[in-house]
């Protein structure tokens, strides 16, 4: 007897769902590509429950004839490609023919679809695979599909499923790209009867940016062109000022196919090169137009990943592309003369460091051993100053606590990134960023673990504009906000005001804090596991409010930072395990140059 058999079809039609239909933004990120090929500029998605329980997608395109629609819902039955060679000139966004079986073979699903010229529309219902019922149905033009109860027939899928608010992210990032890539069709998003996007058809894509980001986001992109024989490449990329702590604001499309290319995104962010953090991700919404028989759509499931004929070539040029759009622009923040001088005034004019140095220990700034070592470093450059003053460390919360680095003094800097000291052993190299990032962290962790929230209410409170993503994240996680020292209200639509920030933050802080731990929920497998994720956000907190790289210090303000480490629990490294110094001691100095 044959081990071997032949699966039945409802089996092959379920397995090939599992490929290509993972959640409920699969089925409707498949439904609204075949939107698209039928010529709809207006497409509602209705869900409830995140999707898992309902899905509707209404659209305006061209329908489906009562003789295609039974056939529409048989596995590798299509309008959009007949014979081979038609694979490589692919020009809708649909062409296997699976997405309507895969999704009927793992729900009920119910498809109404009337063309132009007909007097009436045709209804199919289908469960689990099998069909129900044909009927004739009233309606105006277009199609209408229902899916109900998503995996009711895979019921190990369905607890893969994430939360409500998970699953409505995960859709609402994938009409965010869709919605990218078609700036010319209205689309609109309503979840458990509520309106949660609603985006009219606009004539360009920096108005679809502004309407999906908000208009602080579009104001600081950045237009890229290219216009080759092979291929053309535009979009906007971000300027450094808006990268972000994850990749979820990037956006390619090939031919306006939403596609994800782990080179390319790489390639992009070599070309910001020194411009951004070493954790920072740009932002950017790129669009490579290419003769289709030129690249291989046909190599994933989902069609989320292409092959480029001449992969180097687009690699270079979009390298050079995003290079020279950096370099025609203005990176210089807004505001950041006025906010130079107002953050200057607010340094401590002169550091009392009485009782550190005794006797001849006791030596000028700016000197070693009594010879001047200030000429031959510059301290010049662009400055962006960071209110010490707020940031100082309460004697009274870290009392009792060991002093290191005791009878340390700052010399000078190198290279606006490092600070020369010495103590009583020899020199001390100190990596001005990190140990400030230290002093920050324990700040932030001292008042978490005692409750003493150190809030500083806004004279006038800062608006955000947040993607519907972003907005629905907010409301479920307030908590966490609140927890972190932040006052954040709903303000209509997808603005939110912020009442009150923790106290060493400045205004120019906020924006970026605020999506950094969103992207840090984001990221969590559990977001609402709070008290797994503090340490990592309160990292994230005290990285962005810390003195830069590359950021000019006066001697003083050196000297107040050394003075702060003097009270840390742990000052030699920074809360990402990097070092915040490294020491010479006199006997090695003596050893290199050879005298000892």
């Amino acid at each position: 007897m044959s081990l071997i058999k032949i699966l039945p079809e409802t089996l092959v039609n379920q397995i090939a769902a599992g490929e290509v239909i993972e959640r409920p933004a699969s089925v409707i990120k498949e439904l609204l590509d075949n939107c698209l090929d039928a010529g709809a500029d207006k497409i509602v998605v209705e869900v409830k429950d995140g999707g898992k329980t309902f899905i509707k997608i209404t659209d305006n395109g061209c329908g489906i004839a009562k003789d295609d629609l039974e056939m529409a819902i048989q596995r590798h039955a299509t309008s959009k490609i007949t014979e081979e060679s038609d694979l490589w000139k692919i020009g809708t966004m649909g062409f296997r023919g699976e997405a309507l079986a895969s999704i009927a073979s793992v729900s009920k699903l119910a498809v109404k679809s009337k063309v132009a010229d007909s007097d009436s529309g045709w209804e199919i219902e289908v469960n689990g695979g099998d069909v129900v019922a044909i009927r004739e149905v009233g309606m105006s033009g277009g199609t209408r599909i229902e899916v109900h109860n998503l995996f009711f027939n895979t019921p190990a899928r369905q607890k893969y499923l994430k939360k409500d608010s998970t699953e409505l992210s995960y859709i609402t990032a994938a009409l965010n790209a869709v919605a990218l890539a078609n700036p010319e069709v209205a689309f609109k998003l309503v979840h458990n009867d509520k309106t949660v996007m609603d985006l009219p058809k606009v004539t360009d894509l920096i108005s679809r940016v502004s309407d999906v980001f908000g208009s602080a986001t579009a104001e600081a992109m950045i237009p890229i062109f290219y216009g080759g024989s092979d291929f053309q490449i535009e979009g906007f990329i971000g300027k450094p000022l808006l990268a972000r702590s994850s990749s979820k604001h990037q956006y390619f499309f090939v031919n306006g196919r939403p596609i994800q290319h782990h080179v390319l995104a790489n390639t992009i962010r070599q070309a910001y090169h020194s411009m951004l953090m070493e954790n920072k991700k740009p932002v950017f919404i790129i669009n490579i137009k290419i003769d289709p028989a030129l690249i291989d759509v046909n190599v994933h499931p989902r069609k989320v990943e292409i092959r480029f004929e001449d992969q180097q070539s687009v690699i270079r040029t979009m390298y050079s592309s995003v290079k020279s759009a950096l370099e025609k622009v203005n990176l210089i923040p807004k505001g950041f003369s006025e906010s130079r001088r107002y953050m200057s005034d607010s340094f401590p004019k002169k550091v009392e460091n009485a009782g550190l140095f005794e006797g001849n220990d006791r030596m000028a700034a700016g000197s070693i051993g009594g010879q001047s070592f200030g000429g031959g470093f510059d301290n010049g450059g662009a400055r962006e100053p960071v209110d010490f003053a707020k940031s100082v460390m309460n004697e009274r919360e870290f009392g009792g606590v060991e002093e290191k680095n005791d009878g340390m003094k700052a010399i000078t800097q190198v290279s606006n990134s490092y600070i020369v000291a010495q103590d009583e052993s020899g020199l001390v190299l100190i990596d001005q960023h990190a140990a400030h990032e230290r002093v920050r962290y324990e700040e932030l962790m001292n008042q978490f673990e005692t409750q003493e929230k150190s809030i500083q209410p806004l004279l006038m409170p800062i608006q955000l504009e947040l993607s519907a993503d972003e907005v629905m994240l907010v409301e479920e996680n307030k908590k966490i906000f609140e927890d972190l020292g932040f006052e954040i209200e709903p303000f209509g639509g997808k603005t939110f005001v912020v009442h009150a920030v923790p106290s060493f933050f400045s205004k120019e802080d906020i924006d970026d804090v605020v999506r950094g731990v969103l992207d840090d929920i984001i990221n969590e497998k559990n977001p609402s596991r709070f008290q797994g994720k503090t340490e990592e956000i309160l990292t994230y907190m005290s990285c962005r409010s810390t003195i830069k790289f590359g950021q000019s210090l006066e001697l003083s303000e050196m000297q107040i930072l050394i003075d702060q480490m003097t009270h840390l629990k742990r000052p030699y490294t920074c809360p990402h395990g990097r070092p915040t110094m490294v020491s010479l001691s006199l006997s090695e100095l003596e050893k290199m140059f050879g005298r000892k």
